[in-house]
């Protein structure tokens, strides 16, 4: 694996929001489903070693918090409860196990997204290769998620930063399908908003459903 010219092509297609870049870059030998897909695990390995990084820093602090609580004029089982969640390394252990199914389910949920968006594109009449598609998603998808994994270290500016980072990536994503697929602009735009709608759709019926679950554990 070439990882110095992996890791300029991420920067050429970071820097360069236009249709230039991505023409250059799906003529590349390299533009296949397989790299993509090797470019998608070493993010979710890099990202996942991160996330432990995190939660490890997190359960530091919490040991650091376990004097305060056995200060706190708490009933017995509330305190026992707090310092065995902190002590008992719950909250790490947790972030280790869902940083390995990181790994395993993000590829699968990169074939699923880009499967979706390539028979959007077909739909409206796009003539790209999946496999080439699959390629540019990568060279955006992987770094991006490895520098808001980064940003996941600032509090508070991380994450203001980690969404302007996210609007960038729909942004880049947009010259990838309208190269991979030779669409025009409207039909481009189409193919990225019906999947950032479908998933606020389903965000605003998960929170109704989960209001509407508490509202009633509370009306009891």
């Amino acid at each position: 694996m070439d990882f110095a010219g992996m890791i300029q092509t991420w920067i050429r297609v970071l820097s360069g929001p236009n249709e230039e870049t991505f023409e250059r870059e799906q003529a590349s030998p390299n533009a296949n489903l397989t790299t993509a897909l090797i470019w998608t695990v070493i993010a979710a390995l890099v990202t996942a070693i991160l996330g432990f990084v995190q939660s490890m820093i997190f359960a530091s602090s919490a040991q650091g918090m376990l004097g305060i609580v056995e200060q706190m004029d708490l009933p017995p089982e509330s305190s026992a409860m707090i310092n065995q969640m902190m002590a008992g390394g719950m909250f790490a252990g947790l972030s280790g196990a869902g940083a390995f199914l990181g790994v395993i389910i993000t590829p699968i949920m990169f074939l699923i997204g880009v499967g979706f968006v390539h028979l959007l594109a077909k739909m409206l009449g796009g003539q790209g290769d999946f496999g080439r598609y699959a390629y540019l998603a990568a060279a955006i998808g992987a770094p991006v998620s490895i520098l808001n994994a980064f940003l996941g270290f600032i509090p508070v500016v991380g994450g203001c930063v980690g969404f302007l980072l996210l609007i960038y990536s729909i942004v880049l994503n947009y010259f990838a399908i309208k190269v991979a697929y030779s669409l025009t602009s409207g039909r481009a735009i189409v193919v990225i908003l019906i999947p950032i709608l479908i998933l606020v759709f389903a965000a605003l019926c998960f929170t109704f459903v989960i209001a509407a679950a508490f509202a009633g554990v509370m009306a009891q």
